[in-house]
């Protein structure tokens, strides 16, 4: 009778809550996230990890692949179901985009067998892991590059069989290094020699690479600088990003592959890199302080969000959109929106709302700061407000600004950014819509609220979206799932929505 009793104690809860509008201003202990509809396919929620300055295992205040392990438990529950890790691979530099072997992994950061490890402990937890592949160039303490310029320089004792994988000139050129009597091809550093991708033993070396890496626990790659690996001829580049998915899949059929594309914010080679049948290219006209998401949270307008989503559908032509805030290579997002805590969280609520994958960078779901170098925007992932294992700042930046709280005190604050970040990936992860659907715009009243619906496989979630900073109501049809606001609450009477500015909410 206890049990019974029990039980309908718990319908009769359980029923009550149904009625309470979910909301992002919530405290921790009622925290509303769904329950998830994980889909097996290449679709997820990526987290971008310098490894570097992530989490430190060891106390030599380096970061390293057995402190990504440690915390896969906190990255799960955040909702992310990928991690896409910066270069790991044996390198002079700081940055880890110049590789000196490709077959090691970074002394500080670990071992071959560390990164087997946080593989496997990845796959329980159903995250996967992809890793930066960089064979436009190599570093030019990389062996093969020492042999090559060595031979051709006629250096005794060179190994002459590499003398041609790179790209090399007896004359100067743009972007062209000297060494000795010859001349080298350094598109991004002279101390990043390119390689001659056209050489079948190169090819031959990149294929091993990738199989190498696939069989110790990668789900595929991220391709570094694909645009330049013909410098001046796209359509080889697209060949070659075209060989590099080809080879991936021989070695696991469900490879995951993304390319940088960086084209300033032009799609029109955007959209002919798909046509090299890789899986994503990063869609950059969604990043920064000029990018599509900025414009839709500054102008409180439905139509720049509505039509940023359709030319980014566009360009994809059918494959699987990559848009982001921020990364390692331009100023984090915090800093774009002007340290203002609710276009922080509105912004990634509206790039939640696109189709495709989402690319977070470490530390934006804690608001951190980075922009003014290169090393700025790669400081160390403040875990509390005490620094706990803070990891060393990497050479050249300066004192890192931690405006916002650490991740422990931010997890137990049901207003703070990470809270929100949570319930914008749980969204995701329980609507398999948002990611993959088909979109259908609906009637609206208002010029700064976008109804939209999303269909795949027969089931359909609407997103309401008001972007205006003003209280604005709507009306739609459905039950209210999940309301996302970065204040107040949306509340639902009959098919009228009462929704705060910059809200989210999500019928079914």
């Amino acid at each position: 009778m206890k049990r019974k009793l029990l039980c309908l104690l718990c319908v009769i809860c359980a029923a009550l809550l149904s009625l309470l509008p979910l909301t992002a201003c919530v405290s921790k202990s009622n925290l509303n996230l769904l329950e998830e509809n994980i889909i097996d396919d290449n679709y997820d929620n990526y987290y971008e990890i310098f490894v570097y300055s992530f989490c430190d295992s060891d106390g030599d205040g380096y970061g390293d692949l057995n402190g990504v392990t440690s915390k896969l438990d906190y990255i799960r529950d955040m909702g992310y179901t990928g991690i896409w890790l910066m270069p790991i691979c044996d390198s002079p530099s700081y940055h880890g985009y110049d590789v000196r072997d490709y077959y090691k992994v970074n002394t500080k950061y670990g071992t071959v067998e560390d990164f087997q490890n946080l593989a496997a402990a990845a796959h329980e937890k159903g995250i996967k892991i992809i890793t930066d592949l960089v064979v436009n160039h190599t570093a030019s303490s990389n062996p093969w590059f020492v042999n090559a310029v060595n031979s051709r320089n006629g250096v005794q004792g060179a190994d002459s069989k590499y003398a041609d994988w790179y790209n090399f000139s007896t004359t100067s050129q743009s972007d062209y290094h000297k060494n000795g009597n010859v001349y080298y091809e350094g598109r991004f550093d002279g101390g990043m020699p390119d390689l001659n991708l056209d050489n079948e033993n190169v090819r031959a070396e990149i294929d091993n690479i990738i199989k190498f890496w696939t069989e110790k626990g990668a789900d595929g790659f991220r391709l570094d600088g694909c645009f330049y690996y013909y410098t001046g001829n796209t359509a080889k580049s697209i060949e070659f990003c075209k060989w590099i998915k080809e080879t991936a899949v021989k070695y696991n059929p469900q490879a995951y592959i993304v390319g940088e594309m960086w084209d300033g914010m032009s799609t029109a080679n955007l959209k002919e890199f798909y046509k090299s049948g890789a899986d994503s290219f990063f869609y950059f006209p969604a990043h920064g302080a000029d990018g599509n998401v900025r414009k839709s949270v500054d102008s409180g307008l439905a139509s720049t969000y509505w039509n940023s989503m359709n030319t980014m559908l566009s360009v994809a032509n059918g494959y699987i959109p990559a848009p982001f805030l921020d990364n390692h290579d331009v100023g984090r997002i915090a800093g774009v929106m002007s340290r203002n805590e609710d276009k922080i969280k509105f912004a990634y609520g509206l790039l939640s709302m696109y189709n495709g994958n989402t690319f977070t960078y470490y530390g934006d779901e804690i608001g951190m700061l980075g922009s003014a170098s290169d090393p700025d925007k790669r400081v160390g992932m403040l875990w509390d407000n005490a620094k706990t294992n803070l990891t060393k700042t990497p050479p050249g930046a300066k004192t890192p600004e931690y405006v916002f709280d650490g991740v422990k005190e931010q997890l137990e604050d049901g207003n703070s950014i990470l809270n929100y970040y949570k319930l914008c990936n749980n969204a995701r992860n329980a609507f398999p819509a948002i990611m993959r659907g088909t979109p259908e715009k609906l009637p609206s009243e208002s010029e700064s609220v976008l109804i939209v619906k999303k269909t795949y496989n027969s089931e359909s979630v609407t997103i309401v979206i008001n972007l205006a900073a003003r209280e604005l109501s709507a009306e739609a049809e459905g039950t209210l799932a999940q309301s996302i606001c970065v204040s107040g609450s949306v509340k639902k009477e009959g098919n009228t929505l009462q929704m705060p500015g910059r809200s989210i909410a999500i019928l079914t």
